[in-house]
């Protein structure tokens, strides 16, 4: 019997490096990446599909949700978001595990229903908010959440890159983590078939025990679906 298949959702520039890493960490997890993009996905890569992970990239663009336009939000891609959003009904109906990076976490926030902070400069906040891919951002892992099992710690340092963040959670969805500013950056499913969102990209730090623990947890769940 052949490994699960993993879709593995992004864009077809920019999501080069995304890509490589995730699929390098999927793989050693012991599933089966493919990569979906809204200029290469069909159906038969979605009926294929046995497990969802949403890449990282650009901006959600407001028009999927509803938002109000925002002079902050940078380059978007509408037919991404179309595409991610069918997959994330596909996965929903059929009960597969779904991870989400970055704009993936916040995609899974917006399908369940949730809202989005359009440029988090424009809060008041704390403490500094980097912009840089290594690991200086400390985050707190709420207790008792399915991401403190999987890391078995209540705090981690993780990299950001990101300018937009969940505001209002989604149905069915709780917080998982939040960093200095209380600003959210992990979420997760209260019940039902795994689902979990990081804002950080693990995958951009594969030398960290961390990263793998999450992968490799994502993996399990594909797994055992």
């Amino acid at each position: 019997m052949g490994r699960k298949r993993v879709a593995v959702s992004g864009s077809d520039r920019g999501s080069r490096i995304a890509w490589t890493l995730s699929r390098l960490l999927l793989k050693a997890a012991g599933v089966e990446p493919f990569f979906v993009s809204a200029e290469k996905m069909d159906e038969r890569m979605m009926a294929n599909m046995e497990g969802l992970l949403l890449l990282g990239g650009v901006d959600i663009d407001p028009s999927t949700y509803g938002g109000t336009p925002h002079e902050k939000i940078g380059k978007t891609e509408p037919a991404r978001d179309r595409m991610e959003w069918r997959l994330l009904e596909a996965a929903k109906r059929r009960g597969l595990a779904v991870m989400g990076i970055c704009r993936g976490m916040q995609m899974i926030d917006l399908f369940e229903g949730g809202t989005l902070h359009p440029h988090l400069h424009d809060l008041k906040l704390s403490a500094p908010h980097p912009h840089t891919p290594l690991p200086v951002r400390k985050i707190r892992i709420e207790p008792q959440t399915r991401l403190h099992r999987i890391v078995g710690t209540s705090t981690l340092k993780v990299n950001a890159l990101h300018h937009q963040a969940v505001d209002r959670l989604g149905e069915g969805l709780r917080v998982a983590a939040r960093d200095e500013n209380g600003i959210v950056q992990a979420i997760e499913s209260v019940e039902g078939p795994f689902t979990i969102g990081v804002q950080w990209h693990p995958e951009f730090m594969p030398y960290a025990w961390h990263s793998r623990k999450i992968f490799a947890a994502f993996a399990a769940a594909v797994k055992g679906s």
